[in-house]
């Protein structure tokens, strides 16, 4: 694993801790920690058809979230989320598709919720994420490091749910993907990689 990943991780896991390790007592009311439940589609990472078509594919996998909120003044919303999102790796060779191992995807994005009208809000977050996979296939030399990552999502929180700020989501964000071993075989450019995702989510502490 690349020292730039350790360094994300531990900063990720740090600055979670930083923010929710403190005795419920001394939480404000205006923040909260919520977790997050739910499944995420990925387009093809790599995509070739010079010789014959070629995709490598993550499958459909869960998405699970942790994230400390905070109400700031108005209809704005504050927020820290870390993403974790494992999955297959399908490669796509002429119409057979083959087992390329597996993958977790873990983002840290920085955020702002607007409430928009009767527990509809839209978000949108800035943060980097990395490939956590052991070292072969398009990995076998690295997995590329930090790739910056721009995300949009939408909410609506149920007033049943209330009592425990349920909120349902759909979740778009998008990176560009390139590792060291695609540059070797000619894949000068990144690629962009967009992923949805639709969750769940829930308020574990606080308002």
């Amino acid at each position: 694993m690349s020292e730039a990943v350790r360094r994300f991780g531990g900063s990720a896991v740090g600055m979670l801790f930083l923010l929710t390790a403190q005795p419920l007592n001394h939480l404000t009311a205006q923040v909260s920690l919520r977790a997050s439940l739910g499944a995420r589609f990925s387009t093809a990472l790599v995509k070739d058809s010079v010789v014959v078509p070629i995709a490598l594919k993550p499958g459909v996998g869960p998405a699970l979230q942790i994230g400390v909120r905070d109400d700031l003044r108005g209809p704005w919303t504050g927020d820290i989320t870390l993403d974790v999102a494992p999955a297959s790796l399908k490669r796509e060779e002429s119409g057979t598709t083959f087992d390329a191992g597996s993958f977790t995807a873990t983002a840290l994005t920085f955020g702002l919720h607007h409430h928009i009208y009767k527990g509809l809000a839209a978000r949108l977050g800035l943060g980097g994420l990395v490939y956590l996979t052991e070292n072969t296939g398009v990995f076998q030399q690295g997995n590329g490091g930090i790739f910056p990552l721009i995300a949009l999502d939408a909410s609506y929180a149920p007033a049943f749910g209330a009592k425990r700020g349920l909120e349902v989501a759909l979740q778009y964000d998008v990176h560009r993907f390139i590792t060291p071993a695609l540059r070797t075989t000619g894949f000068p450019n990144p690629r962009p990689v967009h992923r949805l995702a639709l969750s769940v989510s829930a308020r574990l502490v606080g308002q």
